[in-house]
């Protein structure tokens, strides 16, 4: 909700506030907190009025380069004189319906905003920053765009979606960083009167700095996100005044956009949230994903059960020996099967046929027929795709080296023996269009798995070098656009070599992306855990794969696996007929299980348990009413007297009595009752509720899943 009095802006949520001053020149960003009473009449105490000349400057949404103020600008424009200063005034301020946005994935669920509109005369611009609260969950987001309304062009250089300052320095900033298999791990670092960045480079959010980030200290965390899939930074700075500011938006790095007469850049949207905790801005976070960004049939629709070859097969398949996974896969219970790389042009390595999205008939003897096989055996066909990449060793390359990204001239660098499709170019786009669409009508798929296997080196193509990496982005969003329309259906699972592009753009049009390529379940417990700071447990894909793990050679019990994989949106990825029938029964009870409670696992408040680096670990997902709840343990660190390790969980209702059991095969055991106050603020000893299977795995890691039901 949004009230205005005088040149006063509210803007509330269920238990947040943000308080808004429309000053002379500038909007001075004077609270945002816990929810306010008394709003108007104590607003003098936060800040002075003023033009912000004097000494003390109040908090700004706004800085662009120019003037006195010698931290990170929020923007920086280069005119064509060449000057690089510039000096916008308050227009106008305003609650209005949220503006139309070109070309760019955005929140939705709520029409109003209050519009603050800045004019920088001598340019001829007007700069335009567009503030929405999300009662529901307790979250704001920013839109800016800039209108050039005059003759000449001027390039920006620089433009953050979102400022937010605050009085003190004695922050910390949080980021999740990783790598390749390592995606998302947590890291904070004290600001000291310095400053923090967290950047992408890669052409992508990038498996090496997500653009989630948080800025704590005691009593308070706010946490930042990006609905935007490309090159990021977010800057955290403190001064001597005694101030912290915080920018994210698009990375500067390569950017240069030229804005003629006529024209409007809108910036990515930017998200925002406060709590008292970084558990508490999480919770609000997973809950503004879950409502204002995932969206269509599959918003609340409960994810099948799949299974996947990829681990099982890799590219030596033969058509039986797919259709013997897929009726392993429906005696376990499964719902739908995935055919992953390696169907596809003359695909036997990752060498060759990228781009060449036509049916590898001596491989699959027919993928239409081989899919309606899959769906007469009772389950929902799925298939993989790279659309973005092509082989130098493919038809679609022989007849379009120029649709490839490289530098004329120069020898172009390889990943995975591929290339990179300019997706600036609108014939590439009708091409990704025109083959995926194919492909699914030829198979009648009811999922995709979109992969992208590669970051960008030679930026070079169809669009303008400092434009490229803004417009790849864009090109890539119409794709998915228009695929969603003729498929609303489908389900489609974004992929980037593992998890190397979770953000909120790729969710806006795929609502589940794979988490990582590293199945393992010890380090699967962390990668989940950072990925679970923002996003909710039904957008994360998570599989059972094969013990020793092909990515670290760990070995575990498939109970630890299943525990940890169960922790998302439960996959099996590997050759189920090849499995023992003791496995097979196994995974048969895990699937009947998690089926049971699927609704709570998927869409139940998710909370994060332990330390998924320190001894133990897990998640723990409650009902609305919270009623019912699935929770996991995992014991990381296997030591003498293992057996007297303790854990406690998190969300149950205090007062309430709850029936505590224990997984046991595709049901449960009652092993106490205890309250929910004893469940979460004491410490429950675990000793005896461990299957000696467990104990004794190779890899260190065993687990126990519980369920509580309100007595």
């Amino acid at each position: 909700m949004i009230t205005q009095r005088d040149n006063l802006f509210l803007l509330s949520t269920a238990h947040t506030s943000l308080l808004l001053r429309a000053g002379q020149r500038r909007v001075d960003l004077l609270y945002l907190g816990k929810k306010l009473t008394g709003a108007w009449e104590n607003a003098s105490l936060l800040a002075p009025e003023g033009d912000g000349s004097g000494q003390e400057k109040p908090c700004s949404l706004f800085s662009p380069w120019g003037g006195i103020d010698f931290r990170e600008p929020s923007l920086l424009l280069r005119a064509e004189d060449g000057s690089a200063s510039a000096d916008f005034v308050l227009r106008s301020a305003e609650i209005s319906p949220r503006t139309p946005v070109e070309g760019l994935p955005v929140s939705y669920g709520e029409e109003e905003c209050v519009r603050f509109a800045y004019e920088e005369k001598r340019l001829g611009l007007l700069l335009v920053l567009e503030l929405t609260a999300y009662e529901d969950s307790d979250t704001y987001s920013c839109i800016p765009y800039l209108c050039n309304e005059g003759a000449s062009s001027v390039t920006i250089e620089r433009f953050a979606s979102l400022q937010l300052e605050f009085w003190g320095k004695d922050f910390s900033f949080t980021t999740f960083d990783g790598d390749w298999g390592c995606e998302r791990q947590k890291h904070t670092r004290p600001l000291n009167g310095g400053k923090c960045e967290n950047a992408s480079f890669t052409g992508a959010s990038s498996p090496f700095r997500t653009p989630f980030t948080l800025l704590t200290r005691p009593g308070m965390a706010v946490g930042v996100n990006l609905v935007y899939s490309g090159n990021h930074r977010t800057v955290a700075e403190s001064d001597d005044m005694g101030r912290t500011r915080l920018l994210a938006g698009i990375n500067p790095f390569s950017f240069a956009w030229k804005l003629k007469g006529g024209e409007t850049f809108f910036a990515p949207e930017a998200v925002f949230s406060f709590g008292h905790s970084e558990r508490e801005v999480g919770l609000r976070m997973r809950t503004f994903v879950q409502e204002h960004i995932i969206r269509g049939v599959w918003k609340k629709k409960p994810r099948p059960v799949l299974v996947n070859n990829w681990e099982g097969t890799y590219f030596s398949f033969t058509r039986e020996r797919i259709l013997n996974i897929a009726r392993a896969a429906k005696e376990a219970g499964a719902e739908l099967f995935v055919l992953d790389d390696g169907w596809f042009g003359r695909r036997d390595d990752d060498t060759s046929s990228l781009g060449d999205w036509f049916d590898y008939k001596e491989k699959t003897g027919g993928i239409a027929s081989l899919a309606d096989e899959v769906r007469a055996l009772g389950l929902s066909f799925g298939i993989w795709m790279e659309p973005e990449m092509v082989s130098e060793k493919s038809e679609l390359y022989k007849a379009h080296p120029e649709w490839a990204m490289k530098i004329p001239g120069r020898d172009p660098v390889r990943m995975r023996h591929q290339l990179v499709l300019d997706l600036t170019s609108p014939a590439v786009q009708d091409y990704l269009v025109e083959s995926v669409s194919s492909v699914l009508t030829l198979t009648k798929a009811a999922y995709l798995k979109w992969d992208n296997n590669r970051h960008m080196t030679d930026v070079f193509g169809h669009a303008a070098g400092g434009e490229y990496y803004h417009r790849y982005m864009l090109g890539l969003y119409s794709v998915m656009a228009r695929l969603n329309a003729a498929f609303p259906d489908v389900l489609f699972e974004g992929c980037a070599s593992g998890g190397a592009r979770f953000d909120l753009g790729i969710l806006c049009y795929m609502p589940q992306i794979w988490t990582s390529d590293n199945t393992d379940a010890r380090e699967r417990i962390a990668i989940q855990s950072g990925t679970a700071a923002s996003y909710p447990q039904s957008t994360t894909g998570s599989h059972v794969s094969a013990s020793p793990n092909h990515q670290t050679g760990n070995a575990s019990a498939l109970s630890a696996r299943f525990a940890v994989a169960a922790g998302g949106v439960l996959g099996y990825e590997c050759d189920l007929s090849a499995l023992s029938e003791g496995e097979r029964a196994a995974i048969k009870d895990q699937i009947v299980f998690y089926k049971t409670y699927r609704e709570v696992m998927q869409f139940g408040t998710y909370y994060a348990l332990g330390d998924a680096r320190g001894e133990w670990a897990g998640y723990c997902m409650i009902s609305p009413d919270k009623t019912l709840a699935v929770a996991a343990v995992a014991i990381l660190q296997k030591r003498t007297g293992v057996m007297n390790f303790r854990a406690s969980f998190k969300g149950l209702e205090d007062g309430a009595l709850y029936r505590v059991s224990v997984r046991e095969g595709a049901g449960i055991r009652e092993v106490a009752k205890a309250t929910g106050a004893m469940l979460t603020g004491g410490s429950v000893r675990l000793d005896g509720i461990f299957d000696e299977t467990d104990a004794r795995s190779a890899n260190s890691i065993f687990t126990r899943m519980f369920v509580f039901e309100k007595i």
